[in-house]
């Protein structure tokens, strides 16, 4: 028969399921560490695809020297297809404007169309006839013309451990018109 003080000092010295225990203490802070950089990583790659988006809005339209509504439609048809899995259509907008300072009182929006809104959002630079607004980053010579990408979207977190709430993002593209401006012919 063992005696009661033998058994407490062998179990003492026994190294047996310490792995466990570390596992079973570490693991919670693991999975939390993981599930928020999913969160991280998800409003990273959609920030990126509507860089892309508003980048490729600016630049279809940019490439021609005079646009109608239906090629206009197209060009926010692969904005949407950049954006793609996330739904620019349900929960973002995008804007494609005109800017031009033809007078050298400053930059004005010659014209401006949007994306049907899934997102109730103006443009942050103006409305056609209104002196756009450009935050002070960017002048416009005399003479000169800009064509203005913006897209919004509302990203809804992952798991919400980290990043609990929607995040509205807003980026802007501009490309300078390769034929000098961009008429929009209407029909």
């Amino acid at each position: 028969m063992r005696r009661p003080g033998r058994l407490w000092r062998g179990f003492g010295r026994d190294r047996r399921g310490i792995l466990s225990v570390e596992m079973a203490l570490c693991a919670p802070i693991l999975i939390l560490l993981l599930v928020g950089t999913a969160d991280v990583v998800w409003l990273y790659l959609a920030r990126e695809r509507l860089e892309r988006a508003a980048a490729v809005i600016a630049d279809l339209t940019a490439r021609t020297p005079e646009i109608r509504p239906a090629d206009l439609d197209d060009v926010f048809r692969a904005a949407r297809e950049v954006v793609a899995p996330l739904d620019l259509a349900a929960d973002g907008r995008a804007f494609v404007s005109s800017v031009a300072d033809m007078d050298g009182l400053g930059p004005f929006i010659v014209w401006q169309r949007a994306m049907p809104p899934g997102l109730a959002v103006e443009s942050r630079i103006g409305t056609v006839g209104s002196r756009a607004d450009f935050g002070g980053t960017f002048t416009l010579a005399r003479g000169e013309t800009v064509v203005v990408g913006e897209a919004f979207l509302e990203v809804r977190p992952l798991f919400g451990l980290i990043v609990a709430e929607p995040q509205r993002l807003y980026v802007r593209a501009l490309h300078r018109p390769r034929y000098g401006s961009v008429t929009l012919r209407l029909p």
